[in-house]
């Protein structure tokens, strides 16, 4: 079921691709049809076809202009609905996580300055930096962590990162 929801989104995101490709090269062969047709008002060249009007070639191109300016803005709203849609399971991945953290936490029976040492590390502060913050001593904290790790059955920092880290990350990237 995984493989089938990558296969969709990389779908779609080939198509996505595919069309602004083609969204950009009919913009900039309209731009190009502008700017030679300034340059020949400015030579007072005569660029008329013998199935279109001036007139009639440039209403085309405008409106051609005016259908890519709209197949653009639909790319942009579903970008921004993507990117909401994103931020939405980010969001609720992050709560998921640090509700895994607190529970393993309460499995391994940390008190309520080791819980909030062991958080702090896995955010990546250094014992000196916890120790600022807590406004302790960096000795305590080391105390405290060491304490983690032991309850833990772990060694070290890493360890206690990987350690939350492991199961986030699938099989599909190793």
């Amino acid at each position: 079921m995984d493989k089938d929801v990558h296969l969709s989104h990389k779908t779609k995101y080939a198509k996505s691709l595919v069309t602004l490709v083609i969204t950009f090269i009919i913009t900039a062969l309209c731009e190009l049809f502008f700017l030679l047709d300034i340059v020949a008002d400015h030579f007072y060249l005569n660029i008329d076809t013998t199935w279109l009007s001036h007139n009639e070639l440039e209403f085309i191109v405008t409106i051609t202009l005016g259908i890519t300016l709209i197949a653009i803005a639909i790319q942009i709203i579903q970008l921004i609905k993507q990117h909401q849609a994103a931020r939405k399971t980010v969001k609720i991945a992050s709560g998921a996580l640090a509700e895994i953290i607190l529970q393993q936490f309460q499995r391994w029976q940390l008190t309520p300055s080791e819980l909030e040492v062991g958080l702090l590390i896995i955010k990546g502060l250094s014992l000196a930096e916890i120790a600022r913050l807590r406004s302790t001593k960096q000795g305590t904290v080391k105390s405290q962590a060491s304490a983690i790790y032991q309850k833990a059955g772990i060694g070290n920092r890493h360890e206690l990162i990987a350690y939350f880290m492991e199961d986030l990350l699938s099989e599909n990237l190793m």
